[in-house]
């Protein structure tokens, strides 16, 4: 049997409303030479009946009698896949037309990068587009240092080489951020980057799980973040973990950025920044950037909350050497066309 190009991998579980999108976003790819697997971890709703339905050879199912999780969902799909490349994506996702076209090119590009993400947009529940692109650090240095805060990759955007993503295997202990789990094992090991250029469409709506198991979340992330701190040496209390996964929030509520929380992120940053100058554990200028947009992020929830005069003093004070280094000029850069394209 001839070896596709890329295997592209959809988990799904009782994602009857959204799958057929998915798929339909992959089968209808410029990049032909594909398959399509689809792990569907036990639904009980029309998803079977909907994946029974399609006709193209393209397309693998695979059904797990029962719901065993996520996690052994996505190890499922990484032993089946039979191409060059994998690219992942989401049952209540959607694949851009010239996506796997324009990784794959970017791969054979840069044989030093192992995996690579994209910038994504976002669609309503219902498939119209919604306001707003997620725009990730895109160079590998930059990456690296974000990774400390919070994950920098949309898992429906991205696509890697076969010989090393299959080497990795996802953690039953994550029965979420799984895939954060995944791209840190990654990092130390391979560069990673993510492309300029919006790919897919996040589909936002009530069924997420980042929006029915906050809590779950919460602890797998300090869970991430603990051996990270460890690493950078850096002395942290269970309440300093606690603040710091809020601090890397990919939306940080207002009503949670006190004064408080305000000053302990001032110093906060700079503990990290000055902790990394002895260990070197990241790039510096990467670090800074990060710590900047970190801290730009908390003032702005404070100045919702207590107004933009009484964080003004307080925000120029904070940690914004990032602002003007190379690893910002370098990424603004590259990532304004993809905010101006959409």
């Amino acid at each position: 049997m001839t070896r596709p190009l890329v295997s592209v991998l959809i988990p799904t579980y009782n994602r009857a409303q959204y799958v057929a999108a998915a798929i339909e976003s992959v089968l209808t790819q410029t990049l032909r030479d594909i398959e399509v697997v689809v792990v569907d971890d036990g639904s009980t709703d029309q998803t079977g009946d909907l994946l029974a339905a399609i006709g193209d050879p393209r397309l693998r199912v695979v059904r797990h009698e029962q719901n065993r999780g996520i996690p052994t969902t996505r190890n499922t799909a990484l032993t089946e896949a039979r191409g060059r490349y994998i690219a992942w994506l989401d049952s209540d996702d959607v694949s851009r037309p010239t996506r796997l076209a324009e990784q794959m090119a970017f791969l054979d590009r840069h044989p030093d990068i192992a995996m690579t993400g994209s910038c994504a947009g976002k669609l309503r529940a219902d498939g119209t587009r919604r306001a707003g692109t997620r725009v990730p650090p895109l160079e590998p240095d930059l990456i690296a240092a974000w990774m400390l805060f919070r994950s920098a990759f949309q898992q429906s955007s991205v696509m890697g080489r076969a010989e090393v993503l299959q080497r990795y295997r996802y953690d039953p202990a994550y029965p979420v951020c799984e895939d954060a789990d995944m791209f840190l094992q990654l990092q130390r090991e391979h560069r990673l980057a993510n492309m300029p250029r919006v790919l897919v469409d996040r589909r936002i709506h009530p069924d997420q799980c980042v929006r029915q198991c906050q809590d779950e979340i919460r602890a797998r992330k300090m869970a991430l973040a603990a051996p990270m701190l460890d690493e950078l040496q850096v002395d942290a209390s269970e309440g300093d973990l606690k603040r710091h996964v809020l601090l890397g929030q990919a939306n940080l509520p207002p009503e949670a950025v006190d004064s408080d929380f305000l000053a302990w992120t001032h110093d906060w940053l700079r503990r990290l920044m000055t902790a990394n100058q002895r260990v070197r554990m990241v790039e510096k200028h990467a670090l800074a950037m990060a710590s900047s947009y970190f801290w730009i992020l908390a003032a702005s929830a404070a100045a919702s909350r207590f107004g933009r005069l009484v964080v003004a003093r307080t925000f120029v004070a904070g940690p914004l050497g990032g602002l003007m280094n190379r690893s910002t000029i370098v990424w603004a850069k590259r990532a304004l066309p993809a905010y101006i394209a959409r």
